[in-house]
C-alpha cells in the first residue's frame, strides 16, 4: 500500500495533489497502470521529472479511490461518491476503472436513480450504463411521471429521444408523453429547430384520440411580452383562418380529421368568440367547405379567396395568408413555390401588383395586421437542407417600405397557427 509504512513513503518519487490534499505516489507505477499518467511522465514533457504535480479538476475523494485501485485493485464506491470516482477515471484514463463503475450503475438502476444514472452516463460516455439506464427510465416512466416529473425534466437530450424511441413504455399513454416532452423543451429551451423536431419525431401522435390534444388559442399582451392560454374553440380544425368584423374574433372553414378513419374532412362551420363570456358561439356556415384558404376583413366585410370571383393572383397559391393594410389586400407567401413572393390587391382597379419577395420561403404561419396597417407573421415552416423545420421568429412586414424584419420570438416553434388583433377596453 502506497502509505503502508514510512519506509514505502520515502520511496515515492512524485506527489500528486488535488483539493488541497497530497498524495505520494509512484510515478512507475502510475505510467504503468494510466495512459493520462504514460504520456504525462514521457522523455519530453516538465512533469517527467517534476517532484509535484497539481491536478484541479479533480477532488480528493476522486483522486484517492483510484490511486487505491491502482495500487490495491479494489476500487470503493457508493452512489454518493460514483460521480467523482467516474470523473478521476476518465480523466485519468483508467479504463478498468471506468468499467467497474459502469457494472456498477447498471446493476443497480432503479426508479429513484435511473435519470441520475443516465445523464451521468451520458456525460462519461459510459455507453452500457447509458443504453441500461434509458431501459429502465422507460419501463418505469409511469412511475416517474407520477413522483419524479421534475427530475424528468432535467434528463440529457439523448436520453429522452432514446426513452421515446422506447417500443413499450407500460402504463403510460402517447398524450402524457408529448406533453412531457412539451415541458422539457420549456424547461431546456430554446434549442435549435433542428433538434426540437428530432425530438418531436420521437412522437407518436396518431396514437393519441383528437379529444386528448389542446387545441386552444393563445393571446399575447405586447406591454408584457406575455401568452395566455384562451378557451378552446368548439371545432377542432386546421388550416383555417381567423378574422375580426367590429371586435368580434370569427373562425372560419378548415378541415379535422374523420371520427372513423385517417383521413380530413374540409369544414363549411364558421364560428365566433365571444369577449363577455369568454366562450365561442356558433356562426351562419359559408355556403360550401373550405380549408387552405384565405381570409382578410375589408370595410366590416369578409374576403375569403374564393366566394366572389375578382381578378386573379399572378401565382396560384395554397396555405397562404390574406392582409389588409391603407386599403389594399396583401397576399403572402404559401406552402408551395413560390412561397416567397408578396402581392397587393386594389380594389379599385381590381389588379394584382408584385412586391419584393421574402429573402426565405416561409408557410404555416400565424399572421395579423396592426392598427399602423403592418403585418405580423408569427412561426411557421420553412425548408432547411431538404427538411421541413419549425420557427419560433416574429416577422414585422412594413407595407409602406416594403420591408421586413425580426421583432421577437414565440414561447416555442409553432406551426399551423392562426392569431389575430382584438383591442381591449382600457
Amino acid at each position: 500500500k502506497r502509505d503502508g509504512s514510512q519506509g514505502c513513503v520515502d520511496m515515492c518519487d512524485v506527489v500528486l495533489e488535488a483539493g488541497g490534499v497530497s498524495f505520494p505516489c509512484h510515478r512507475s507505477l502510475l505510467a504503468s497502470s494510466s495512459d493520462y499518467f504514460w504520456a504525462l511522465f514521457g522523455e519530453t514533457t516538465a512533469e517527467r521529472s517534476a517532484d509535484s504535480i497539481r491536478l484541479p479538476a479533480l477532488t480528493p475523494e476522486g483522486l484517492e479511490a483510484i490511486l487505491d485501485f491502482l495500487y490495491s485493485g479494489w476500487l470503493s464506491i457508493s452512489s454518493s461518491t460514483l460521480p467523482v470516482v467516474v470523473e478521476a477515471a476518465r480523466y485519468l484514463q483508467v479504463e478498468a476503472a471506468l468499467s467497474i463503475c459502469e457494472r456498477f450503475m447498471a446493476d443497480g438502476l432503479t426508479a429513484d436513480n435511473c435519470c441520475y444514472y443516465a445523464n451521468l452516463a451520458e456525460q462519461h460516455f459510459l455507453l452500457n450504463a447509458l443504453e441500461a439506464a434509458n431501459q429502465t427510465i422507460a419501463k418505469k416512466m409511469s412511475v416517474l411521471l407520477q413522483k419524479s416529473r421534475v427530475v424528468l425534466l432535467g434528463l440529457n437530450f439523448p436520453s429522452l429521444m432514446a426513452v421515446l424511441d422506447a417500443d413499450e413504455i407500460p402504463g403510460v399513454k402517447e398524450v402524457d408523453l408529448i406533453r412531457l416532452s412539451l415541458d422539457w423543451l420549456d424547461e431546456n429551451g430554446p434549442l435549435p429547430l433542428l433538434k426540437s423536431n428530432l425530438l418531436l419525431s420521437r412522437l407518436r401522435f396518431g396514437l393519441v384520440a383528437p379529444s386528448e390534444l389542446s387545441g386552444l388559442f393563445w393571446r399575447y399582451d405586447p406591454r408584457f411580452n406575455h401568452w395566455k392560454q384562451m378557451e378552446s374553440m368548439l371545432e377542432r380544425r386546421v388550416q383555417f383562418t381567423l378574422c375580426v368584423v367590429e371586435d368580434v374574433i370569427y373562425a372560419i372553414g378548415g378541415r379535422q380529421s374523420h371520427p372513423n378513419s385517417m383521413t380530413y374532412i374540409s369544414l363549411a362551420y364558421v364560428e365566433y368568440y365571444d369577449m363577455a363570456s369568454g366562450a365561442w358561439r356558433r356562426a351562419a356556415a359559408m355556403p360550401y367547405p373550405l380549408h387552405g384558404h384565405a381570409s382578410t376583413v375589408l370595410d366590416k366585410s369578409i374576403y375569403p379567396t374564393v366566394w366572389e370571383k375578382r381578378a386573379s393572383m399572378s401565382i396560384p397559391r395554397f396555405g397562404h395568408r390574406l392582409a389588409t393594410a391603407h386599403g389594399y389586400i396583401y397576399a403572402l407567401l404559401g406552402m408551395y413555390e413560390q412561397f416567397c413572393d408578396i402581392e397587393r390587391y386594389d380594389p379599385q382597379s381590381n389588379h394584382w401588383t408584385r412586391l419584393k419577395p421574402l429573402a426565405n420561403g416561409l408557410f404555416n404561419y400565424g399572421m395579423l395586421t396592426m392598427a399602423g396597417g403592418n403585418l405580423l407573421v408569427f412561426g411557421g415552416r420553412r425548408w432547411s437542407d431538404g427538411q421541413q423545420v419549425t420557427v419560433r421568429n416574429v416577422l414585422e412586414y412594413d407595407t409602406k417600405k416594403d420591408q421586413w424584419r425580426e421583432i421577437a420570438q414565440l414561447p416555442r416553434p409553432l406551426t399551423g397557427t392562426e392569431c389575430t388583433l382584438l383591442p381591449l377596453p382600457d
